[in-house]
């Protein structure tokens, strides 16, 4: 028998041979998901699960090397207090979790900003991470250059209702195939694309695509919200930061609406750290982000765009343009750290 798997609410069924490769209604929520093979589903799920467990290894070593330095510093008289303990068991996964689901998680957000005045929408379920989509897109944000040639053939397909693509890799050097392959069969594991039809020795393999919503924003920039989410996520789990977070949060006001925050990471219940997220050039953009970060007093400092297509000294140029902090991918981990180092340290003032 096949495997159907729900993506977004998690509903597992068996289903005839016959259907894989073919996309089905959720007999849940109605959303249009994949059929797969059972031991390629398999392969798939033991993957994730130990490239999980190396995450979940690293970030150990990353916790104890925090430990380390805490102590040291307290021996040699700094003022700084030690990352605090971990809220949550050792074992927790972040990247397979609907932990920050819950409202009680959730409502600290929701109250500083109604504090603004603003009105909120907020679905709770933007926080589960058990689905696929994050660690796709760890894998476009390791790779761009040679992944994002594929997010971008999509998302213009997507864009004018194409029902499939083929892309010709008969160019490309033969671990850049085989990776890109691989690449497009995890898509259509992963339920993001309809189907992923290869023949040995052609070349030429074929997308089928998917029309629903949540599948087209992640094409159109949703992987870099994503990612972006994961990686400051991680990082105040590794320090032991006590927080709440919101992500995907539409904004209004009387007079003032469609506004967007990707996510919002709220330290001790008072101390807003943003994240938006751009692919394509930001510029046209920035009035509007400068304009929502204004209305809601956040300290410019800790309000921070990452820029997928900008270059490092792209992404300095304009934060000395316009006083908006901006990352890469390549340099948003660092400026994450040094942000919630500062941010920490005025909680503890």
């Amino acid at each position: 028998m096949a495997l159907y798997r729900c993506n977004r609410c998690g509903h597992l069924s068996e289903q005839a041979d016959e259907l894989i490769g073919s996309s089905l209604p959720c007999p849940s929520c109605r959303t249009d998901n994949a059929v797969y093979p059972t031991v390629r589903f398999v392969q798939s799920m033991l993957t994730r699960y130990f490239a999980a467990r190396r995450d979940l290894t690293a970030a150990r070593a990353e916790i104890e090397t925090l430990r380390q330095q805490a102590a040291e510093a307290a021996q040699a008289g700094s003022q700084e207090a030690p990352p605090s303990v971990y809220s949550m068991p050792m074992d927790f996964d972040p990247t397979s979790s609907d932990h920050f689901c819950s409202k009680v998680q959730v409502a600290p957000v929701l109250d500083w900003l109604r504090q603004h005045q603003a009105t909120v929408d907020l679905d709770p379920r933007a926080l589960d991470t058990s689905g696929p989509f994050d660690a796709i897109a760890g894998q476009i944000a390791e790779q761009p250059r040679l992944l994002g040639e594929i997010i971008e053939r999509v998302r213009s397909a997507q864009k004018q209702d194409y029902s499939f693509i083929n892309l010709d890799l008969s160019r490309r050097t033969p671990e850049d195939a085989c990776a890109l392959r691989d690449f497009c069969q995890e898509l259509a594991e992963g339920g993001l694309l309809a189907k992923y039809l290869s023949q040995p020795g052609d070349p030429v393999v074929r997308l089928s695509l998917h029309r629903s919503v949540e599948n087209r924003r992640f094409f159109e920039g949703g992987w870099l919200e994503w990612w972006s989410f994961m990686l400051a996520l991680r990082h105040l789990l590794n320090v032991g930061a006590d927080f709440s977070v919101g992500r995907d949060i539409g904004l209004s006001w009387p007079k003032d609406d469609g506004h967007k925050l990707d996510a919002l990471f709220l330290l001790d219940s008072r101390r807003p750290l943003a994240l938006q997220c751009l692919t394509g050039d930001p510029a046209p953009h920035v009035d509007r982000l400068l304009h929502l970060r204004d209305r809601l007093g956040i300290d410019p400092a800790h309000y921070l765009l990452c820029a997928a297509d900008l270059s490092v000294r792209q992404a300095e140029s304009l934060t000395q343009r316009t006083g908006l902090p901006v990352a890469t991918l390549d340099t948003l981990k660092p400026m994450l750290r040094e942000t919630v180092r500062a941010l920490r340290q005025q909680s503890r003032r």
